[in-house]
């Protein structure tokens, strides 16, 4: 895939623009009779039957949404880097208005999602299909178990599929272990936050892939300092990604009460992409892989750094 349509990456809560494809068929200009042969300036008018087609080619939308606020999600939904076997499943609840679609890795036709399973969702202009979901889950799914769940981009929407998602499994007692990429880890703070305020005493896990920490106004910090200290948080996060820069989230972790960890994939930016696209997979199913194990207590203490010259 060209490097132009895999270039903006979630960065604010704007939906994905639809690419538009203009096709136009200049017509092949009629016979000349033999008589009549065409003098060298009658080439003129065959130049400018070809002009409308030149037109319509740069009225086409480009890849990227043309705004002053950057997207949450990729504006580009590209097809996932493999083709992992999942099963989709639907859960319907009266919290929410429409059906939620999801996908259970790895493959199985039962929903339940025994600790330390994964409730997971996708960014704001994303899919359950974007490359950087698929890949995570990927490599969450061959530690332990994981749901991912389709939702809009509207957060407060994002935070009842949640709430309905964990109603609908009967994970109201048990350990969670929320998690997201982008806008979708925003609501995963937000109801895990909201779980505890009814039951003080529940273990709460986050996964936070591509938390988007810098807003286009402010640093989206709040949420994460209001985390009690019970809570268990594990970031994943590119170290070009410009929505959370390495520093100032080094400088809200030391604000937090919850404790921390965080798994830095070198060269990716917030989308998780890196070049080649091999590799750009293999980072995401080992970030996927690590935090697994993070979420199951099995990781070693302190931050992990993956990819680039420096890995071993």
């Amino acid at each position: 895939m060209a490097d132009s349509k895999r270039k903006a990456d979630d960065t604010n809560d704007a939906p994905e623009p639809k690419r538009r494809v203009t096709r136009s068929v200049s017509k092949a200009p009629a016979p000349v009779p033999a008589k009549q042969a065409p003098k060298p300036k009658s080439k003129a008018p065959a130049a400018k039957a070809s002009k409308p087609s030149k037109r319509a080619a740069k009225a086409a939308p480009p890849n990227v949404e043309k705004t002053s606020n950057k997207t949450e999600e990729s504006a580009v939904d590209s097809p996932p880097a493999n083709d992992t076997p999942r099963a989709v499943l639907t859960i319907q609840h009266a919290a929410v208005k429409k059906p939620i679609t999801c996908h259970r890795y790895p493959d199985s036709p039962e929903p339940n999602l025994p600790t330390p399973g994964l409730l997971f969702t996708h960014g704001a202009g994303g899919t359950l299909s974007t490359p950087a979901v698929v890949n995570f889950c990927t490599g969450y799914s061959t530690v332990h178990p994981m749901l991912a769940f389709q939702g809009s981009m509207n957060l407060a929407a994002r935070i009842k599929g949640f709430h309905a998602c964990i109603s609908h499994l009967g994970l109201e007692k048990q350990r969670l272990t929320l998690g997201g990429r982008s806008m979708g880890a925003r609501a995963a703070v937000v109801a895990g936050t909201e779980v505890l305020a009814d039951d003080a005493l529940r273990e709460l896990w986050l996964v936070l892939v591509s938390y988007p920490l810098k807003g286009p106004k402010d640093v989206r910090d709040q949420i994460l300092l209001h985390l009690p200290a019970a809570a268990r948080v594990l970031f994943v996060i590119g170290d070009k990604d410009a929505m959370c820069p390495l520093d100032l989230l080094e400088e809200t972790r030391g604000k937090m009460a919850a404790k921390s960890r965080l798994v830095v994939v070198r060269g990716a930016d917030h989308g998780m992409r890196v070049r080649p696209v091999a590799e750009e997979r293999r980072l995401g199913e080992e970030a996927g892989r690590l935090a697994a194990m993070w979420a199951g207590g099995e990781a070693d203490d302190g931050d992990v750094y993956i990819g680039g010259e420096e890995e071993g």
